[in-house]
C-alpha cells in the first residue's frame, strides 16, 4: 500500500489524500481544477492523513488555503504557479498567496518544488508597478507546532516562506532559490528585476531554522516584528549557506505598542558571493510614542565571501522600491547619496558579532549608524577583514553615535 511506502516519511499514517482522487490533473494549464483539488484534498485531511502532491508537474492558481486545524503534505512533485494576472484571484487590495495557512498546524514535507514562476510578476513591478500587492508563496500565520522539511521553493513573485505570529517551528533543510539569470547574456549573472523576494522571514517565539540554503535577491532569512505580540524571540538560525541580501533583523519599525526583536541567533553560516552580510535594521517613523527595540543579538561563527554591498550594516534599512518617494527613508545608494536618517526611537542593545570572518568584500567592511539621542550598545568579538574595499571610507568603517566594544578585531571602528 502507498500508505506502507511513505510510513518513513510522515510520523503518522491513516489515509493517504492523493490529490489526484480530488480531481488534480497533469494538463490543466489554467491551475483552477488543481487548486480545487488540492483544497479538497487538504479540508478533509485529519491530524492523522497526509495529503500526497504525487509526482509529476500541477499548475495551479494562486488561493490554496484550508480551514483544517492541522495538516500534514508530502510534497513529491512539482507544484507550479500559473502566471497569469489577469485570472489570479485578488481580494483585499492584493493577490491572495499562492499557498495559505492560518490557524493551522502544518508538517509539509518531500523532495518536491514549489515554483512561483515569478519573472513575469517581477518585470511587471519594476516596468509598469501598481498597488496592489503580489503574492507570497507560502504564508503561514499563527501555525503554531509546524514543521517544514526538505522541499524546494522557488522564484516566488514576492516572499517565498512567511510565518506570521507562529510558535514552536521548525525549518530544516530547505532550499530557496531564485533564478538570476539574464536571458541570452553571458557574462551577467545577476538580474535587476526580482527584488522583494524575501527567502524565510519569521515572527513570533520559538523557531529553529537550520541546515538550508537560500539564494536570493533581498532578505535571505529576516528576523520580523510581531504584529500582535510583545516581541518576536528566541529564534536560532544554524548551519545555513544565504547567498543575498542578509542575514537580517526587521526591519522594526516604531509603534505604539513597542516593536521588539530578541534574542536571536545567527550562526555557522555561510555567505559566499552574497549582496549584503550582516544587516540589522530599524525604520522609521518615530512621534507619537512609538518606539521599537533590538536587543540580544548575537552573529557568530559567520563567513562572509566577496560580498558586492555591506558587509557589516547596523543602522536604518536601505530602501527605496519602484515608484516611491524616498522621504525619511535611507538611500539605497548611501553613502553617494547621503540621506540616511536615524531614528532615536529605537533601540539597539547588545548586538554582538563573534567570531566573524569576511574576505575581500567589493566595498569598505561596513556601517554602523546609530542615533545622538539613543546609541546603539554592539560588541566585535574577532571580527576579522580581509583585503577591504576602498570605497567609500578607505578600507574602514564608518561608524556613529555607538558605544562599541571591541575584542581582537582588524580593522577597529572609530565610533
Amino acid at each position: 500500500m502507498l500508505c506502507a511506502q511513505i510510513a518513513l516519511t510522515v510520523a503518522a499514517c491513516s489515509r493517504v489524500l492523493d490529490i489526484r482522487d480530488f480531481g488534480a490533473i497533469e494538463s490543466d494549464v489554467d491551475g483552477f481544477t488543481n487548486r480545487e483539488a488540492i483544497k479538497s484534498a487538504l479540508g478533509n485531511c485529519t491530524a492523522e492523513d497526509t495529503v500526497l502532491i504525487p509526482a509529476g508537474n500541477w499548475m495551479s492558481i494562486g488561493g490554496i488555503n484550508t480551514t483544517s486545524p492541522s495538516v500534514n503534505i508530502l510534497l513529491e512533485g512539482n507544484l507550479i504557479a500559473v502566471d497569469n494576472f489577469d485570472t489570479w484571484p485578488i481580494a483585499d487590495g492584493r493577490y491572495l498567496n499562492f499557498i495559505e495557512f492560518i490557524d493551522t498546524t502544518v508538517t509539509m514535507k518531500g523532495t518536491g518544488t514549489i515554483n512561483g514562476q515569478g519573472k513575469k510578476w517581477w518585470n511587471k513591478w519594476i516596468i509598469n508597478p501598481i498597488s496592489t500587492k503580489r503574492p507570497k508563496l507560502v504564508y503561514c500565520e499563527r501555525c503554531n507546532d509546524s514543521l517544514f522539511e526538505g522541499f524546494t521553493l522557488t522564484d516566488s513573485p514576492s516572499w517565498h516562506l512567511v510565518f506570521s505570529d507562529s510558535f514552536n517551528c521548525e525549518v530544516g533543510h530547505i532550499n530557496i532559490t531564485v533564478n538570476r539569470k539574464l536571458p541570452n547574456v553571458s557574462n551577467l549573472s545577476t538580474a535587476p528585476e526580482d527584488l522583494n523576494t524575501d527567502g524565510i522571514d519569521i515572527s513570533g517565539h520559538n523557531f529553529y531554522v537550520h541546515d538550508s540554503y537560500v539564494q536570493n535577491d533581498d532578505d535571505s532569512i529576516a528576523v520580523k516584528p510581531s504584529s500582535t505580540l510583545q516581541c518576536t524571540q528566541n529564534v536560532t538560525i544554524i548551519r545555513t549557506t544565504l547567498t543575498g541580501y542578509g542575514a537580517s533583523i526587521g526591519s522594526v519599525p516604531p509603534s505604539v505598542h513597542g516593536n521588539c526583536v530578541k534574542d536571536v541567533l545567527f550562526k555557522d553560516i555561510y555567505m559566499p558571493e552574497t549582496g549584503k552580510g550582516i544587516y540589522v535594521k530599524s525604520n522609521p517613523k518615530c512621534g507619537g510614542n512609538k518606539t521599537s527595540l533590538i536587543q540580544d543579538i548575537t552573529y557568530e561563527n559567520i563567513t562572509i565571501i566577496k560580498p558586492s554591498m555591506w558587509a557589516i550594516w547596523i543602522g536604518p534599512q536601505q530602501q527605496h522600491e519602484p515608484g516611491q518617494k524616498l522621504g525619511d527613508k535611507c538611500a539605497l545608494t548611501y553613502p553617494i547619496d547621503p540621506h540616511c536618517p536615524t531614528q532615536g526611537c529605537t533601540s539597539f542593545r547588545n548586538i554582538t558579532l563573534k567570531d566573524v570572518f569576511i574576505d575581500s568584500p567589493l566595498m569598505s567592511p561596513g556601517v554602523i549608524l546609530g542615533n545622538s539621542t539613543n546609541p546603539m550598545e554592539v560588541t566585535l568579538n574577532n571580527v576579522q577583514v580581509k583585503n577591504p574595499g576602498l570605497f567609500p571610507y578607505d578600507g574602514k568603517y564608518h561608524c556613529e553615535n555607538t558605544k562599541i566594544t571591541v575584542i581582537n578585531s582588524d580593522p577597529i571602528p572609530q565610533c
